[in-house]
């Protein structure tokens, strides 16, 4: 069993980190995702899983809410994703 976790989630975890501390750079002035990822990295696990799942939380709520609006809601919302981690 800790050979399916560490070949499976451990990396998903850390895409998950990368991909959070992304969207949080990108809105945060003077910040970069590297910078808020090794911030984030610098948590305790706990501390590091609330962020990430915060994150990603509002991510899937903010698409669930764009969905409400059609195709054009959700076509809005997967281009401010695209422009914010530019």
């Amino acid at each position: 069993m800790a050979t399916d976790r560490d070949t499976v989630v451990v990396p998903l975890a850390r895409r998950c980190r990368t991909v959070a501390a992304a969207l949080v750079g990108a809105l945060w002035p003077g910040k970069t995702g590297a910078d808020v990822e090794a911030e984030i990295s610098a948590l305790s696990a706990r501390g590091q899983v609330a962020v990430v799942g915060g994150v990603l939380a509002l991510l899937f709520l903010l698409s669930l809410f764009a969905a409400q609006f059609g195709i054009v809601g959700l076509a809005i919302f997967f281009a401010a994703v695209i422009l914010a981690m530019r």
